[in-house]
């Protein structure tokens, strides 16, 4: 009886310790499968930027043809760019001009992605670009501080080839949470609360050359601006104070309006169209207004004031604004384009700036600019799979 006993004992206890050794075989192949499938779908992202960066590259220079392993935040990237006649990747001969085969490789650890793609070219025209001003290509840029003091978003507009970029001819100072999907580049001093902040907040759609995210540069020229210097390109003139409510319909973006206000504007409505407001008194924006562009790609509004812009409320802005004073945000404002201002920036509320290039038949009767020849659109994808 007492054998039988031990026998069972140790019988139980051998198949608990089997079962006990087949659950943490188990656990552990569900666990290796995990993390094989995470560093597949990284991979796989890797790839995916990779194939981004190819585009840009083209974008750039049509003739660039390969850039080797480089560092992401987890695992590399890489591609090659060859020149093809075929529809398909690897394909026979379609009889295609223009094509350009990219084979965008990610890695992290023993996992390894390669997206192949055919793009076809699409050329720009051989006449003069028109282009706005090197100054009104931030997200914001400002002569003096800039202070950021938490909950302030500054990022593309749905566009991970540009960057919302932040320059100061001065010092910059923030404090919080901000989020800033471009650089910063100051004259002065650069600080934040904690210090670490000036690196995590600011995070570049495009780095291909890792760039630090915050450098000192030189001063970045910003003129003075003057609306009576421009008054003879005016569509409109109104010498004394005018105030926009209700809904307002402008020009076209080939023949936008110029309009000239010899006091203070006021914006209370809702506005589409086209035009160039040059404003000699303070531009104020006020209650719930939207301004929409008929280009969900482009500014339709350039509002250049001699004084001060205040925007108060409930306001979406689509505009490239140029202050020769100071930019006040407040309430809960969303402006899509960019801010440049001679003073200070000053933000009062949540905030978000979209950054959109500027439209330059918004910009060209004041601060002409010639870019040579109009750079090509991004690639039209013909064919792209893993």
């Amino acid at each position: 009886m007492g054998k039988m006993l031990l026998i069972l004992i140790i019988g139980t206890g051998v198949i608990a310790t089997i079962t006990t050794q087949n659950m943490l075989q188990s656990s552990n192949k569900m666990l290796e499968n995990a993390i094989d499938e995470h560093d597949l779908t990284q991979a796989r992202l890797n790839a995916e930027s990779s194939f981004e960066l190819a585009i840009k590259h083209i974008l750039a220079d049509t003739n660039f043809t390969n850039k080797p392993a480089f560092n992401l935040k987890r695992g590399t990237g890489s591609f090659v760019i060859t020149t093809t006649n075929a529809k398909l990747p690897d394909g026979p001969n379609a009889g295609l001009t223009s094509v350009r085969q990219i084979n965008a490789t990610g890695k992290v650890n023993n996992k390894t992605v390669v997206v192949k793609s055919t793009i076809l070219l699409q050329m720009g025209s051989v006449g003069p670009a028109m282009v706005a001003p090197p100054f009104l290509k931030y997200g914001i840029i400002s002569d003096q501080t800039i202070t950021m003091n938490g909950n302030i978003l500054i990022r593309d507009d749905n566009n991970p080839l540009v960057n919302a970029n932040v320059h100061t001819n001065n010092n910059f100072q923030m404090n919080g949470n901000n989020t800033i999907k471009g650089f910063l580049t100051y004259v002065g001093t650069a600080h934040s609360n904690p210090a670490s902040r000036l690196n995590t907040s600011f995070s570049p759609n495009v780095n291909p050359d890792n760039t630090p995210v915050h450098r000192k540069v030189n001063a970045i020229n910003i003129p003075s601006f003057d609306p009576d210097s421009y008054i003879s390109k005016a569509t409109q003139v109104y010498p004394g104070n005018l105030s926009l409510s209700g809904n307002r319909t402008l020009g076209t973006k080939n023949q936008p309006q110029i309009i000239y206000v010899g006091g203070d504007l006021t914006i209370s409505g809702n506005i589409t169209g086209y035009a160039a407001f040059i404003v000699k008194g303070n531009i104020n924006i006020n209650g719930n207004v939207t301004i929409t562009a008929p280009d969900p790609t482009g500014n339709n509004l350039g509002l250049y004031t001699k004084q001060n812009l205040n925007v108060n409320g409930n306001v979406t802005l689509r505009a490239q604004i140029m202050a020769n004073q100071n930019v006040n945000l407040g309430g809960n404002s969303k402006v899509y384009g960019g801010i440049t201002a001679k003073g200070t920036i000053n933000f009062n509320g949540n905030i978000s700036i979209y950054y959109r290039e500027p439209t330059p038949e918004l910009t060209q009767p004041f601060w002409p600019q010639s870019g040579g020849q109009v750079p090509p659109k991004r690639p039209k994808l013909i064919a792209y799979y893993e």
